[in-house]
């Protein structure tokens, strides 16, 4: 048999006050329970802990000294297992697996969620992995992820559900010596015959999506589309000179040597960012998230 809480709980009371009265109404017991349950304590460590005195007054042995110790580091832990095994249960502890786009971290919505977690549930092991949207849609649906950042699509899998929670206009970043930047905002018709680069793994939604919108209400053919894996690749080229991105406002906050960014003249074109929980995630994680990136 293992150590007993209550017994240690009744030592630990009889220590810090002294006396068995003092310590049965401190516990909110009876006396005879508290002698009782001293009594298995010793009788399982084979030693007594303390010294009884005829007006039910205590001093702890030798050994009840030595043990004072270890019984709170033992009563602590055991309570702090108790409280992580029901936060566990109610999915307040453990891992929780994000998953999550760039512009996520750049526009700040990842770091609110964390910040609401840590505040409202220190338990849980936040663990993160940065991937774009076709990976986080595989990695929710296998289980693989617990929650997901990322582009919204038109439909969803099955036990999947999505809520938009950033929206926020694009912009056009473009080589500081472009010509286009001796404008404070660029119009629609002037980027006919530009090219694009498209940080977005060769979909056709999302800002391939409002590339072609862009295109369309410009009154100009869908323009040469440069495909890198990532809006960093995309910066960098584009600060190169090699084309131009149209991209979420929060990548101003890349602050990339050689890059400009200008707002859209005449297109209020924006983007969103979707909140991708399963059925099972764990319910109060997903409220508190849900909570803190209500739009």
């Amino acid at each position: 048999m293992m150590l007993d809480g209550d017994q240690l709980e009744v030592f630990l009371a009889i220590a810090e006050t002294r006396h068995f009265v003092r310590a049965a109404d401190r516990l909110g017991i009876a006396q005879s329970v508290v002698s009782k349950r001293l009594q298995r304590l010793e009788d399982r460590l084979g030693a007594r802990l303390v010294t009884r005195g005829s007006r039910k007054d205590v001093a702890l042995t030798r050994a009840g000294q030595l043990f004072l110790d270890e019984a709170r580091a033992a009563l602590a832990s055991l309570r702090q297992a108790e409280r992580i095994g029901r936060n566990i249960a109610r999915g307040a502890a453990g891992p929780l697996r994000i998953g999550y786009v760039f512009s996520a971290a750049m526009s700040g919505t990842l770091a609110r969620a964390l910040r609401a977690l840590r505040d409202a549930l220190p338990d849980l092991d936040v663990r993160l992995s940065l991937m774009e949207t076709p990976v986080q849609f595989d990695r929710i649906v296998s289980g693989e992820i617990d929650i997901g950042l990322t582009r919204p699509r038109p439909s969803y899998p099955p036990a999947i559900t999505a809520r938009t929670v950033h929206r926020e206009p694009l912009v056009l970043a473009l080589a500081d010596d472009h010509p286009l930047t001796r404008h404070a905002a660029v119009r629609l018709a002037d980027l006919a015959g530009e090219p694009f680069i498209m940080p977005q793994f060769h979909e056709e939604v999302g800002l391939a999506e409002a590339v072609r919108d862009l295109a369309r209400a410009g009154g100009f053919a869908m323009p040469a589309l440069h495909r890198t894996d990532d809006f960093i690749s995309a910066a960098v080229l584009a600060a190169a000179g090699r084309g131009v991105v149209l991209a979420p406002a929060s990548l101003q906050h890349l602050a990339l040597d050689g890059l400009t960014f200008r707002p859209l003249a005449d297109h209020a074109a924006t983007v969103e960012l979707a909140l991708l929980c399963r059925d099972d995630t764990p319910a109060a994680a997903r409220g508190v998230i849900e909570k803190a990136l209500a739009l």
